[in-house]
């Protein structure tokens, strides 16, 4: 299993920028080998100062982003699915400034947007659609999608591995692949022997989040198992550390209302040594 070991600066804010210098020195010296950048809007000539900075200390970067309520592929209002395609695009702009190979996260609905009811062949049709043209869009650039499954309490369309494998096919491109997160997984699958193995030929991504979206090791995320079955399958890509941290401001859409860590630093440290000891093993 070749794997390269990043962080998500979800865990310093939503908007992160060059401000963050300090923090990306210290996961320099931690030993990870790039960050996850959230891409919001933040302007070309911020993410240009935030590449500069990025590249002085020889981090790679992947991007994230989510879809505001507005911008909704699964709407029945052919505006607000146009909204989606534009947003999509505006992030795979900013996603290139920095040099981003990958754009994550649940892009094939707005998150926490539901309609009461299960999702529909039209649902996933429009879906489809979207996201094909964000991937044709995205190949220009050299960037691939990563559809993140996510739990039943912030999706209504894709809720497992096989989900969102089933929607890359039905794609049909090379460059969007699955993006598989230990926290939705907990939620929804029933084991990482099975999960993993369902998103097949497709798992592009993968982010190490706990059942409690805090300290890894002190949840109830079946480590040993994940990564055994990611070696069984020989995964050759990132492993980004993510973890969240009660907003400054609103909550954001995943509901964080607590701090499960001691501290942003130690728990930055604690992540790539838990990597490291688990890879140590396996190689032994």
């Amino acid at each position: 299993m070749d794997v390269r070991i990043g962080m998500d600066m979800r865990l310093w804010g939503d908007n992160p920028g060059v401000e963050q210098l300090p923090v990306l020195e210290m996961l320099a010296a931690q030993g990870y080998e790039g960050v996850e950048i959230p891409v919001c809007g933040q302007g070309s000539s911020a993410l240009k100062l935030l590449r500069v900075a990025l590249d002085n200390l020889d981090f790679d970067v992947t991007t994230s982003t989510r879809l505001p309520p507005a911008a909704n592929p699964v709407s029945s209002d052919p505006a607000e699915r146009q909204a989606a395609l534009d947003f999509l695009r505006a992030r795979l702009d900013e996603s290139a400034i920095l040099g981003s190979t990958v754009l994550s996260g649940g892009l094939f609905q707005s998150q926490g947007v539901f309609t009461g009811k299960p999702p529909t062949d039209r649902e996933w049709e429009w879906s489809r659609q979207c996201l094909r043209a964000a991937a044709e869009y995205a190949a220009g650039m050299g960037i691939s999608l990563a559809l993140e499954f996510q739990c039943r309490f912030d999706a209504h369309l894709i809720n497992t591995a096989a989900d969102a494998a089933r929607m890359c096919r039905d794609i049909g491109l090379g460059n969007v692949g699955v993006l598989y997160n230990t926290f939705h997984a907990h939620l929804e699958e029933f084991n990482p022997a099975r999960a993993l193995p369902a998103a097949g030929e497709q798992l592009l991504h993968v982010r190490l989040s706990e059942s409690h979206r805090g300290e890894l090791g002190r949840g109830q995320v079946q480590w040993q198992e994940t990564f055994a079955t990611l070696d069984f399958l020989d995964y050759r890509g990132w492993l980004v550390v993510q973890a969240l941290a009660v907003g400054s401001g609103t909550a954001s859409p995943e509901n964080i209302w607590r701090d499960n860590f001691d501290s942003r630093e130690q728990l930055s440290a604690d992540a790539i040594r838990l990597i490291r000891q688990i890879l140590r093993i396996q190689r032994q």
